[in-house]
């Protein structure tokens, strides 16, 4: 029933407790395909030593999450694909419910439960206040709430929606997932459980690094914008102005101008959050870059405080 896709770069400290999540499920009609996607610390050496059947390991060249997670779905070979970061873990009944999720609407083309995010000895559990089922508006949800319906490590998709919806964006460095739900969102309902049943690792987030990285791929999130949907244009606007000024940190301004420019069909928005971040980015966008840079090195260094180990607090 399940292809499960496993990214696997640099996660030696953490994909074995992963996998033991994934063997431990009540529910156990799943292959496991972990893309090693050239780890240059122990990880594959970790990932080998499972002896499981249903576990296919894949190494490949260095070529990021999407492409991965893009090559893991290519060789998928069951109806629905879940998505499993290699430093985060599922409860032992997380396949069991999505499935009878997926028998009581089979109509969805995605599937999503409630979770915990863990920084350190801190958890705190994502269950939007919303019904249980499928979701009335998506993108209107998802606009009303403090953060995503769909994480990765709990979400399922039909595997036949790929054909509708396409891959994941290969080279689009920060918010590639949610462009993937987005689009599969776009073409299909999608069912949700409030049913806590995974837990993500923020400890191990890499969100220092692509503060200031800009893309390489071909997509934008302008790309989805549509003339009859508000509420998907709204939550791409908030989307894309993040992206520009992640491109203005990197000092990209002819990306984060772009940007801007592609905005012009949210300034009627009159949505204070998004005022506030159009505003910043078109600042960033005409400030010289040895101020920008100086910026830069504070926000890098909040993100380290948020994200790193506790004693991160204490250099700081």
């Amino acid at each position: 029933m399940f292809s499960i896709i496993i990214p696997l770069y640099n996660k030696e400290s953490s994909v074995a407790k992963t996998l033991d999540t994934v063997l431990a499920q009540t529910f156990t009609d799943y292959e496991v395909i972990v893309v090693d996607d050239g780890s240059t610390d122990r990880s594959l050496p970790i990932v080998q030593t499972f002896t499981d059947s249903r576990i296919k390991v894949y190494t490949k060249k260095n070529g990021g999450v999407s492409h991965a997670r893009n090559y893991g779905i290519e060789r998928a070979n069951n109806d629905y694909i879940a998505f499993l970061d290699a430093d985060d873990a599922w409860d032992s009944n997380y396949l069991e419910e999505m499935s009878k999720m997926i028998e009581r609407y089979p109509e969805c083309g995605m599937y999503n439960c409630a979770y915990r995010a863990v920084k350190g000895d801190r958890i705190m559990v994502e269950s939007p206040n919303i019904p249980n089922g499928i979701i009335q508006d998506y993108f209107k949800t998802t606009l009303a709430l403090d953060n995503m319906i769909s994480w990765t490590s709990a979400t399922i998709i039909r595997k036949e929606v790929i054909a509708v919806a396409g891959l994941f964006p290969v080279g689009m460095v920060s918010g590639e997932d949610s462009f993937m739900w987005c689009k599969v969102a776009m073409h299909y309902p999608v069912a949700y459980t409030h049913k806590i049943m995974a837990t993500y690792n923020m400890m191990m987030s890499d969100a220092y690094s692509r503060i200031a990285k800009p893309d390489t791929c071909k997509e934008s999130w302008s790309d989805l914008y549509s003339d009859n949907d508000p509420y998907l244009n709204k939550f791409i606007a908030y989307k894309a102005v993040e992206n520009g000024l992640r491109h203005a940190w990197a000092g990209q301004k002819g990306k984060s101008k772009l940007i801007e420019r592609q905005l012009n069909f949210a300034r009627r928005l009159n949505d204070k959050y998004f005022n506030q971040r159009f505003f910043r980015l078109f600042c960033l966008n005409r400030t010289p870059q040895f101020a920008v840079n100086v910026l830069l090195l504070y926000k890098k260094l909040v993100t380290i405080r948020f994200f790193g180990p506790p004693y991160y607090s204490v250099c700081l």
